[in-house]
C-alpha cells in the first residue's frame, strides 16, 4: 500500500485474541491510554505502565485504593492523567463483575456479540469508563473480536470504499 492511500482496517488481519482475562484488561487498558495521545508516547512507556499496574492482574489492579492512585499520579514513569489512572482501576472492578456474571470476558464478548455488534458496543460503554464508540472499537480490533457490520459502518462515515 502507498503512503498517500487511505488504510483499510476491514483490510488487515484480525489481531491475535488474548490468552486470559487479564490479557483482555491489558488490552483495553491499552486503549484508554491511547484516547487522545500519541501511540509511540504509549508505546514507549508500556514497559513501566505495566509494572505499575501490577502487570495488569484484574484482581491486583481492583483492590487499588486512592493512595494507589496518587502514587501512580506521582510516578514520573506513568502517564500521569488521573481519569485514565481512575478508569483503568474501574474497568478492573467492572471485569471481576463481567467474569462473576460469564465466567470469562470472551464468554461476555461472544453472548453479548450475539444480539449484535451495536449492543457489544453500547454494553462496553456502559459498563466499563472510558471506552466510547471509537475506543471500543480499537480495542475489539486489538483483541480480534471482527466486527464486520461495525467497520462497513466506519467506512460509510469517512468515505472509504
Amino acid at each position: 500500500m502507498k503512503q498517500d492511500e487511505p488504510w483499510d482496517i476491514t483490510q488487515h488481519a484480525p489481531m491475535p485474541r488474548p490468552k486470559d482475562d487479564d490479557g483482555y484488561f491489558e488490552q483495553m487498558s491499552r486503549a484508554v491510554f491511547l484516547a487522545g495521545l500519541n501511540w509511540k508516547v504509549i508505546e514507549k512507556k508500556w514497559p513501566d505502565i505495566k509494572r505499575l499496574f501490577a502487570n495488569f492482574s484484574i484482581d491486583a489492579v481492583a483492590q487499588f485504593n486512592d493512595a494507589d492512585i496518587d502514587r501512580l499520579l506521582k510516578d514520573e514513569d506513568m502517564i500521569r492523567s488521573a481519569k485514565k489512572i481512575t478508569a483503568v482501576v474501574a474497568n478492573a472492578q467492572a471485569m471481576q463483575k463481567v467474569e462473576g456474571e460469564y465466567g470469562s470476558f470472551a464468554k461476555y464478548l461472544q453472548a453479548v456479540k450475539a444480539t449484535s455488534e451495536e449492543a457489544l458496543l453500547k454494553d462496553l460503554h456502559k459498563r466499563f469508563a472510558f471506552l466510547g464508540e471509537s475506543t471500543s472499537v480499537m480495542f475489539l480490533f486489538s483483541v480480534g473480536e471482527e466486527m464486520p457490520q461495525t467497520m462497513k459502518k466506519i467506512q460509510a462515515a469517512h468515505g472509504a470504499k
